[in-house]
């Protein structure tokens, strides 16, 4: 059975940064990388934004070449997911049916797209994005134009169904549970914004629409709302959130929380020879201590990247506040922090509406910063929220910008 120093499950983001951490660190360890996706480690936020609009292509997403992994001395071991951690004699098996031995251990495999019950002669109608693979099959499909339903009010969500609306011969209708697009982080009057924009693009916008179930009609696909209310389709696309692959933890005997799995300031699990990195680790909120768990990009790179670290051998606790971004037609905003819109929010917002800061407020304090149209005040967003400030509402104005 091969031993290996260091075993990272899972060679997205996170588990590619921590790769490159080890060997900044170490310079002789072992390391092997192991991923479910035949694609060795890509970026993945083109797959939503950059690839449908021409500003990238499939051959610039590779963080690094397979010569270049090869010079680093990086095992990839790629199509062929782990099923089983065995804590006792530090070794996971794959689906493959190999065993490899380890030292250390780092689980960063993420998530799964949720997909709804779905009838079997339907499968093929229904996608999802959150692979390159997926990313082909969902081209192809657009290629082929007709009617297409898109699921999903969050992040993926939304700039699916821009990316979407954008390609010749498709007809786009999006269907969120919300009062719009991203409400669960926007306040009411970017919500409207936002609305409009789609609309304006020509995409058939249903809001307050909570999808039940999808069923085979006369002509194709009808997906059911619990209101009632029917939208036949050609096909479907999915961005409904993730279901975070804690599985091969749990029956490892890991602590769970969160939704995921519990790790201390160091990134470290309930097995001290265990780490966790990505949308898989819950850990302790670097400004405010409680638990926190995230799925986004730069949380994933940056966990990835701290356990990396501490795994050989850097003793600091994880201090970095992550980001998130997102683009929707000609908006773009970056935020930091607890954004939700069910907290008390202070909207610093030009007349126009196209440049301003929504300010997340508990107790006083600013937990979150969203920065819509505004570049380059992300560290001065996250000085803010560390400083804990307790400030009345009118304090934040012109805190980060004039308008």
């Amino acid at each position: 059975m091969p031993h290996f120093d260091y075993v990272i499950v899972g060679a997205g983001p996170a588990g590619a940064a921590a790769a490159l951490a080890i060997r900044e660190q170490d310079k002789e360890g072992s390391i092997l990388l192991l991923g479910a996706e035949r694609d060795p480690p890509y970026q993945r936020p083109p797959l939503s934004k950059g690839l449908w609009l021409g500003q990238q292509e499939e051959g610039d997403l590779p963080l690094k070449s397979l010569a270049d992994w090869a010079a680093l001395q990086v095992t990839l071991a790629l199509g062929d997911p782990v099923l089983e951690v065995q804590r006792g004699p530090r070794r996971v098996r794959t689906a493959g049916g190999r065993d490899y031995g380890y030292g250390q251990l780092l689980l960063a495999m993420g998530g799964t797209p949720r997909i709804l019950p779905t009838p079997e002669t339907l499968r093929d109608r229904v996608l999802t994005l959150r692979t390159l693979e997926d990313y082909r099959r969902l081209r192809v499909r657009a290629a082929q134009g007709g009617k297409v339903l898109v699921l999903g009010g969050g992040f993926l969500g939304a700039e699916l169904a821009v990316a979407l609306s954008r390609q010749t011969g498709l007809q786009v209708r999006y269907c969120v549970a919300g009062s719009g697009p991203l409400s669960h982080v926007l306040p009411p009057a970017l919500v409207q914004m936002v609305s409009d924009r789609y609309q304006s693009a020509g995409v058939l916008l249903n809001t307050e629409q909570r999808f039940a179930e999808l069923a085979m009609g006369p002509a194709g696909p009808v997906a059911r709302c619990a209101s009632g209310e029917e939208m036949a389709c050609d096909w479907l696309a999915y961005g409904i959130g993730l279901q975070i692959n804690t599985a091969l933890a749990e029956a490892a005997g890991l602590k769970l929380s969160g939704g995921g799995v519990a790790v201390d300031d160091r990134l470290r699990s309930s097995d001290p020879q265990i780490w966790v990195a990505g949308d898989m680790a819950t850990f302790p909120d670097p400004v405010w201590g409680q638990p926190l768990r995230l799925e986004h990009w730069d949380n994933a790179e940056a966990t990835g990247r701290h356990a990396g670290l501490v795994m050989a051998g850097l003793d600091q606790p994880y201090t970095h506040q992550g980001m998130f971004f997102s683009d929707i037609y000609e908006f773009g905003f970056e935020a930091v922090g607890e954004c939700w819109s069910s907290m008390a929010t202070f909207t610093d917002l030009s007349r126009e509406g196209d440049q301003g800061v929504v300010y997340f407020l508990r107790d006083n304090q600013v937990h979150g910063v969203l920065l819509w149209n505004v570049w380059g005040q992300v560290d001065a967003a996250r000085a803010l929220i560390a400083a804990r400030e307790v400030v009345g509402s009118e304090e934040l104005r012109g805190r980060l910008g004039t308008f």
